[in-house]
């Protein structure tokens, strides 16, 4: 007697892409956590010295799906001469001019500092966001290879 099972394949499709979704979101969840960790050492932990408050208030991060952002870090202006009101404003249109060149497929965790400045202050070896950068590196890394190793789906 042959066994036989009594799912349709549009049930098994249906089960695969609730536990692909479910992973997603886990990915979410932690990128999410990632990301602010690291959006706050960029923006606390840094070398160089706040004047105007515009550089520190330019730093952000967003994560894409497929071409879509689905989270943006708050945007906090920065104590300084200029309060930083300038910063927020150049991070915004930096991230989303980033965001747009991205590939339109896949998951992306993307952080800028928004001020045309900040590439030379980092060269400096003032950290604008290279300790962030390596740091987020390192964490997406152990988190990929979890969700890949473990049976969660949460």
């Amino acid at each position: 007697m042959p066994i036989t099972s009594n799912l349709k394949p549009a049930d098994i499709r249906t089960m695969i892409n609730d536990r692909i979704e479910r992973k997603k979101q886990a990915l979410f969840v932690r990128l999410f956590y990632i990301a602010e960790e690291c959006l706050n050492n960029a923006r606390e932990s840094h070398k160089y010295k706040v004047q105007t408050g515009n550089l520190t208030s330019s730093i952000n991060y967003c994560i894409i799906d497929n071409g879509e952002i689905v989270k943006t870090g708050e945007w906090k202006a920065t104590p300084g001469t200029e309060n930083g009101k300038a910063g927020m404003e150049k991070g915004m249109e930096y991230l989303r001019q980033m965001a747009d060149a991205q590939p339109q497929d896949g998951i992306t965790f993307l952080m800028v500092a928004g001020m045309p400045y900040a590439r030379y202050v980092e060269a400096m070896s003032l950290d604008v966001l290279e300790t962030s950068e390596d740091m987020a590196a390192r964490k997406i890394k152990v988190m990929i290879q979890k969700l890949l190793t473990s049976g969660e789906s949460k």
